[in-house]
């Protein structure tokens, strides 16, 4: 049996990761996606992050558009406006993230697409949402951190202001634009009609933090920087120092605090004026995070995990990117997999972590190379040689 989303056809107009990410996840579940790009030059993740050659994609590209076809329309041209509405009829998803005016400019409106297939599901992702004052903003991932809040509260207390190492604004976009998606194919099969979708990079960073934003507006109380933990969540949600490198634990319940004192051979700890409640504890949150830290450095992260497992305590080692991609527990859930590239051979990947007992999800195949499928689609849409010859010889693609 083929994935969830198997018969289901998405045209996917975006670029960089926002929108190409949302629609791998839609290749995993089965869906037929086909990824458009300009003539010649492509999706400008072809060429960033360490480039991009004739062995080796770029990462960016790889990640965010393996398992899909791949064909080339330029979009601004009158014919290739043609293409993409006689497309729309056949699809079923329609996916882009240009700027405000630009497919207003090439005549590629949700109002274009929906007189061409009323069942259409056009999904946009923006950068700041549909509405406001600055709905023409320019965006990109590092400014949706900062203007979503997440920078203010990340890092060192006196830090400058500090970005997610990863591109994690884009990526949970990409998460909340698929699960839109979803939601909308699933109206449609009640409604027969599908609908238009906006997520943007500004909100999905404000959901990211529902909780912590829901705490400010609750109590009006901005938090102080998360440093090593969370601001929310007492001293004990940290990171510490072991011999060998860090580990992370998720706090310790006040019931189990003599004995995490009694595990760490520092019984003395609980009794301590300055540390016998939790409020205590964070007020002074320095002094004792001084103490443990001494504590954990004389056994090696290994020693903590276990020893901390006995009491109940969740924690676990920070690993970098070559031991997550070596973890027993990452590669047992197939976290990150295996595949035969055309190019490159065998390789392996980011899987995405979504198990389903009766329609499983995969990876459905490499990259297209630039163009790789303009004609085989063109044929699916009945288009002959001389026809498609035509398009080619006028610059449509």
């Amino acid at each position: 049996m083929g994935g969830p989303l198997e018969g289901v056809r998405v045209l996917d107009l975006s670029q960089w990761q926002q929108g190409p990410y949302a629609t791998v996840l839609l290749s995993d579940m089965g869906a037929d996606v086909i990824k458009v790009e300009r003539p010649h030059y492509g999706d400008a993740g072809r060429h960033a992050l360490g480039g991009y050659d004739n062995d080796r994609p770029a990462p960016d590209f790889f990640a965010h558009n393996r398992g899909k076809r791949g064909m080339t329309i330029q979009l601004s041209h009158p014919r290739g406006r043609e293409l993409v509405l006689d497309l729309a009829q056949h699809v079923d998803v329609l996916v882009s993230n240009f700027r405000p005016g630009v497919m207003e400019k090439w005549g590629l409106t949700y109002g274009d697409l929906r007189q061409a297939n009323p069942r259409l599901v056009y999904a946009y992702a923006s950068g700041v949402g549909r509405h406001g004052p600055e709905v023409d903003r320019p965006m990109f991932d590092i400014v949706a951190q900062a203007m979503g809040g997440i920078m203010s509260v990340n890092g060192e207390d006196g830090a400058a202001p500090t970005p997610v190492g990863t591109f994690m604004g884009d990526q949970v976009g990409a998460t909340m634009l698929a699960i839109g998606i979803l939601g909308a194919l699933l109206a449609r099969e009640r409604t027969g009609r599908g609908q238009a979708i906006d997520v943007s990079l500004l909100g999905s960073q404000v959901a990211l933090q529902s909780f912590e934003m829901t705490h400010y507006l609750f109590t009006g109380e901005t938090p102080r920087r998360a440093g090593r933990g969370h601001p929310h969540a007492g001293i004990l949600w940290n990171t510490f120092p072991a011999s060998d490198g860090y580990f992370a634990m998720a706090g310790v319940r006040e019931d189990r605090w003599p004995a995490f004192c009694a595990l760490v051979g520092r019984e003395d700890l609980a009794t301590d004026a300055r540390f016998d409640t939790p409020e205590h504890r964070d007020q002074h949150r320095g002094a004792l995070l001084a103490q443990l830290d001494e504590v954990f450095r004389s056994q090696p992260v290994q020693h903590w995990t276990q020893a901390l497992k006995k009491i109940d305590i969740a924690c676990g080692p920070v690993q970098d990117y070559a031991q997550v991609a070596q973890d027993p527990q990452v590669l047992a859930n197939d976290y990150i997999t295996e595949m035969e590239h055309p190019r490159m051979g065998p390789i392996r990947l980011v899987n995405t972590p979504i198990a389903l007992s009766d329609t499983p999800l995969a990876p459905q195949g490499a990259e297209p190379v630039l163009g790789q499928h303009t004609e085989e689609i063109l044929l699916e849409l009945g288009y002959d040689w001389p026809a498609i010859t035509e398009l080619r010889e006028a610059g449509a693609i």
